[in-house]
């Protein structure tokens, strides 16, 4: 049987850390977040004021595909362009189209602002049924001091 031979261990150079990389990965990460977050924002309308609940689920946001933001003027906006209510429903059902192709919900949150009429918000729902919607979520915010 053959003995084992080791070789003997010859020192190295020590291992130095490379900061460079580092920080462009760190920097490429902030980027990349806040480009992010600014798409969400993106989809929600500064002029849409909600309403207030008193349920602690009122602040709880569903992710959502679509966000619908209806106006105090009865406008429609989904991704910052006014839409008409039979534009709305033809894209709310391509969307539901593709969403069944790929085995999966469509999520659509109305951001209904609290100052306008009944009778737009119902004139948005006839939108949804129409595009064969199935579940439609409304944003609320948490009404302050309860």
């Amino acid at each position: 049987m053959k003995k084992l031979r080791f070789e003997q261990v010859t020192e190295h150079e020590p291992v130095a850390l490379q900061v460079a990389p580092m920080v462009d990965i760190v920097l490429f990460l902030i980027c990349f977040f806040m480009l992010a977050s600014e798409m969400v924002q993106g989809q929600k309308d500064r002029m849409v004021e909600l309403p207030c609940m008193k349920s602690p689920l009122a602040a709880v946001e569903t992710r959502a595909e679509v966000i619908v933001n209806l106006r105090p003027d009865g406008a429609v906006t989904v991704q910052g362009e006014l839409l008409a209510l039979d534009a709305l429903a033809a894209v709310l059902a391509g969307e539901s189209q593709a969403a069944r192709r790929e085995g999966r919900p469509l999520r659509v949150v109305v951001r209904a602002d609290r100052r306008q009429r009944f009778a737009a918000l119902d004139d948005l729902l006839g939108a949804c049924r129409r595009a064969g919607l199935q579940q439609v979520v409304f944003r609320a915010t948490e009404e302050e001091g309860s």
